[in-house]
C-alpha cells in the first residue's frame, strides 16, 4: 500500500531516442523522514533516465499513476488508511477489504429512443453479481448505488490484491482504470467524500503544499469544501447478495465508510 507521511519528487533532463527533450519527473514517499523521500525519488529518477531508451511511449512516463503523491489523513489499523487526492477527495486505502466500482453511464438519446434505461443496466449489474455469488456460496457483499454506477464492498473475509481479485473485478465489469490503479497501489480504494465539480467547488491546490501560503489557501478550499459536502452523500446502501455475514475484521472498516460516504441518508450522490 504506498501511503506515505512524507512525499518528495525529483526532475532529471533527458533525451528519447529521437533527441527530442524531455523532463523526466518522479515522486517518492517515506516513513521516516523527508530526506529519505527525496533521496528515493532521486534514485527513481536516475532509474527511469537509464531505462528511457527501452520505453516504446516516451509521452506516457512522465505522469503515472504511481507517481501522484497523496496526504495521508490518518491510518486506521496497519492495513488501511484515509488519504486525499488530487482532487481533494478523501480517499480509503487498505489491503484488506474488497471494492469493486461498477461504472453504468446514462444511456445516449438514440438509445433511450430504444427504450434503454440506466436502471435495466444497474438490475443487470446486480443480476451479474447475484450470478458470481451462486457460483461462490462462501462469499457476499454489500451493494451501493453511486452517483455513477455501483459500488460493492465484499464483507465475508479479508482480501488483498492478488491475481483472483483482479480477476474478479475484471468479471464483474470494474473500471479498468480503477483495477489498474489497484493493481499499482496493491490495496483497493474507495472515495468517502464528493468530487469537488459535483458540489459546486473548485479543485485545490496540489499536494504537497511547501510554503505557508499554499497551506493557507489549502484551508480555505477545505473548510469551503467540506460545508458544501455535508449536503451530499457519495453512495447509498441498497442491498446485499451471498451471504449476509460480516468478517469481524471488516465489521469496523465498514461502518467508517458507511459514516464517511452518509450511506444510509436520502441526500443527493455525489
Amino acid at each position: 500500500m504506498r501511503v506515505f507521511h512524507y512525499w518528495a519528487s525529483a526532475e532529471l533532463p533527458a533525451e528519447d531516442a529521437k533527441g527530442k527533450k524531455l523532463l523526466l519527473k518522479k515522486w517518492a514517499g517515506s516513513n521516516a523522514s523527508l530526506a529519505e523521500a527525496r533521496s528515493a525519488a532521486e534514485r527513481a529518477v536516475r532509474a527511469l533516465k537509464d531505462r528511457l531508451s527501452d520505453l516504446r511511449d516516451p509521452s506516457g512516463y512522465t505522469y503515472g499513476l504511481r507517481d501522484v503523491p497523496e496526504e495521508l489523513i490518518n491510518a486506521i489499523g496497519e492495513k488501511s488508511a484515509i488519504t486525499r487526492n488530487r482532487m481533494g477527495c478523501l480517499i480509503m486505502n487498505t489491503t484488506e477489504m474488497f471494492f469493486a466500482d461498477i461504472d453504468i453511464p446514462e444511456p445516449g438519446f438514440f438509445a433511450r429512443l430504444r427504450g434503454a434505461k440506466r436502471q435495466k443496466a444497474e438490475d443487470a449489474a446486480v443480476a451479474q453479481l447475484r450470478q458470481f455469488m451462486e457460483a461462490r456460496p462462501s462469499v457476499g457483499a454489500r451493494i451501493y448505488h453511486t452517483k455513477a454506477g455501483l459500488r460493492y464492498i465484499f464483507t465475508h473475509a479479508p482480501l488483498s490484491v492478488s491475481a483472483e481479485t483482479l480477476g474478479w473485478l475484471s468479471e464483474l465489469n470494474s473500471d479498468k482504470l480503477y483495477t489498474k490503479l489497484c493493481k499499482e497501489q496493491d490495496c483497493f480504494r474507495a472515495r468517502l467524500s464528493p468530487k469537488p465539480w459535483r458540489i459546486g467547488a473548485p479543485l485545490p491546490n496540489r499536494y504537497p503544499r511547501e510554503t505557508g501560503e499554499t497551506q493557507s489557501a489549502f484551508e480555505t478550499w477545505r473548510g469551503a469544501y467540506e460545508g458544501l459536502s455535508e449536503n451530499y452523500s457519495v453512495c447509498r446502501f441498497i442491498g446485499t447478495a451471498g451471504t449476509t455475514s460480516i468478517h469481524s475484521a471488516l465489521s469496523s472498516l465498514i461502518r467508517h465508510h458507511d459514516s464517511a460516504t452518509r450511506s444510509d441518508s436520502e441526500l443527493p450522490l455525489a
